[in-house]
């Protein structure tokens, strides 16, 4: 206990005391309407007996208001963002003590000045009318047990907004306790109607009853006995009204334009700020509502630098085409629909004069694919370099897909050794959609002859043999290209559509085709409100060759 007494902080609590004032100048201001409507020397009670009220009643609110920010002061001098959050908690809970304690308050002390006032009406021998008993307990009542436990919880949860307006770490980290009985009467939008019926309904009701109460009353003090207190009423409901409207207002300020720095954080793009959740009901849902907001869009953000780091490196992995190769053209072309991808080309130099012609497909987007799309790279410079066989390198290649991919991913590839001295070209299709070779007699279909990689550790490759003649042209492409869909998104660009686009293209220069055919796909995708600005939902990439005329 002895630690704890060292430990509690002090000044915080007198502040909190100190912003209580309203309910000791409503307190003197219902004295001084009892003595103005006559109805304290009604009672009998000499002047001194205020200046003893006022005592009790400082001492009664006092300890409740003590009561109240006692889970507060045991946190003491505590420093760091833990201490702050644990400070937000007891914070969140001082609306619900506090109607508690000011509740209780305002039932002891309504006891209190109810059981002076009829005694001292039985020490004086007077008598007291059942109406003017009522009307008397009913004023009692509806300041005690009424106006002030409302003006208490209003100025606790003022004060309550203001602490944590003070604190740097009360943000998205502090989530609104588990609903309590106060949730009810505390949500903004049941706050007017909780004002109107304290300070509105309850009052009129109560003159109506006083009114009969006074109509029913024989004696003419008791009538005007009766009317003090309707007017006690209406003045006490009157300040109180006011108390609370300007509470409620300057807490609503602080509330809303916490929520408003929010929405500049949003509107300058700072998203890495936070705003502080002020208060436990559908605002403070809104304040945390808008921190998840803001923490996706920071996170967002961080990823797209990620992603546009990420799409640099893999477009410094793309080859540059081979432009010194006597009698033969190369171009290529790489759009992806995401930051990376999963396509792949590339033109690998083998020592013998011969080249790799690989065209690869990896089985999803984003990130893993783009991860296997580096892998396959690696391996194939490397054996490369190794001088390995043509089929060889595709078996281990698919070896090492098969322990590595997992959740039914796979890879199609089409490989190719280009021979320019022969003029003839090795070939294997891995699952992957037909390469053209465009020839004066037409186009030929390069078929798949072997299941995917990754799949089967085991596959036997069927390596086919073609001879280029001068003019012969090898288009080689992605599923991108021919699954383009139109701007409705039903009729697809189709192989139909490239074969009929290729035949329509035969005195295009072959480093003009790649550029040519994408645009004629973002034509066809696009639709007149985009204006011709269409855009592709699959990666796509294009490796052409072509066996120059003589």
């Amino acid at each position: 206990m002895k630690h704890i007494l060292m430990r509690l902080s002090y000044r915080p609590m007198l502040r909190y005391l100190i912003s209580l004032w309203p309910l000791p100048v409503f307190f003197t201001a219902v004295q001084g309407v009892m003595w103005l409507n006559g109805n304290s020397a009604f009672f009998g009670l000499p002047y001194w007996i205020s200046d003893l009220d006022m005592l009790l009643f400082l001492l009664c609110f006092g300890v409740t208001g003590i009561w109240v920010y006692w889970p507060l002061a045991k946190l003491g001098g505590m420093q760091g963002v833990q201490a702050q959050r644990l400070a937000a908690r007891c914070m969140s809970t001082l609306p619900l003590r506090a109607l508690k304690a000011f509740g209780t308050g305002g039932v002891v002390y309504g006891a209190y000045l109810l059981l002076l006032v009829l005694g001292s009406v039985s020490a004086m021998g007077r008598e007291i009318s059942s109406p003017m008993l009522i009307s008397l307990a009913c004023s009692i009542g509806y300041c005690s047990l009424v106006l002030v436990p409302a003006i208490g919880v209003a100025i606790t949860l003022h004060y309550g907004l203001g602490q944590r307006l003070g604190m740097e770490h009360v943000g998205s980290g502090e989530k609104i306790l588990q609903w309590n009985p106060l949730h009810a009467f505390t949500d903004s939008a049941k706050r007017p109607w909780l004002v109107f019926i304290v300070t509105g309904l309850l009052p009129t009701s109560m003159l109506v009853l006083f009114a009969y109460l006074a109509s029913i009353e024989p004696m003419v003090a008791g009538q005007r006995f009766i009317a003090g207190q309707g007017l006690l009423l209406f003045l006490t409901g009157s300040l109180a009204s006011i108390i609370l409207m300007v509470l409620i207002t300057r807490s609503l300020r602080m509330v809303i334009g916490e929520l408003a720095r929010g929405l500049e954080h949003l509107r300058k793009g700072r998203f890495e700020g936070r705003v502080r959740v002020l208060i436990d009901d559908d605002l403070g849902a809104l304040a945390n509502g808008l921190n998840t907001a803001l923490e996706g869009l920071q996170e967002r953000e961080e990823l797209k630098g990620s992603l546009s780091v990420a799409a640099e490196i893999q477009q410094g992995l793309l080859p540059d085409v081979p432009q010194d190769v006597l009698g033969y053209a190369f171009a290529a072309l790489q759009q992806p629909c995401h930051a990376v991808g999963g396509d792949y080309y590339d033109v690998i130099p083998i020592s013998d004069g011969h080249y790799w012609l690989v065209m690869a497909d990896v089985a999803g987007k984003g990130y893993p694919a783009a991860l296997t799309v580096a892998n396959i790279q690696a391996m194939l410079q490397v054996l490369a370099a190794q001088e390995a066989r043509f089929d060889d390198a595709l078996a281990y290649i698919n070896r090492s897909l098969c322990k590595t991919m997992t959740g039914g991913r796979f890879v199609t590839l089409f490989m190719a050794k280009l021979q320019p001295e022969s003029h003839s070209m090795l070939w294997i299709n891995a699952g992957h959609v037909p390469p053209l070779l465009q020839t004066a007699d037409g186009l030929v279909r390069l078929k798949a002859g072997t299941p995917p990689l990754g799949v089967l550790p085991e596959l036997k490759f069927e390596v086919q043999r073609i001879e280029l003649a001068p003019g012969d042209r090898l288009l080689a492409y992605t599923d991108g290209v021919t699954e383009a869909r139109d701007a409705e998104g039903g009729r697809m660009f189709g192989e139909k559509g490239l074969h009929e686009w290729l035949q329509t293209q035969l005195d295009l220069p072959l480093v003009e085709l790649p550029q040519t055919l994408l645009a004629h796909l973002c034509a066809f995708s696009s639709s007149d409100d985009d204006g011709g600005a269409g855009s592709l939902d699959d990666d796509m990439t294009l490796l052409c060759v072509q066996r120059e005329r003589v």
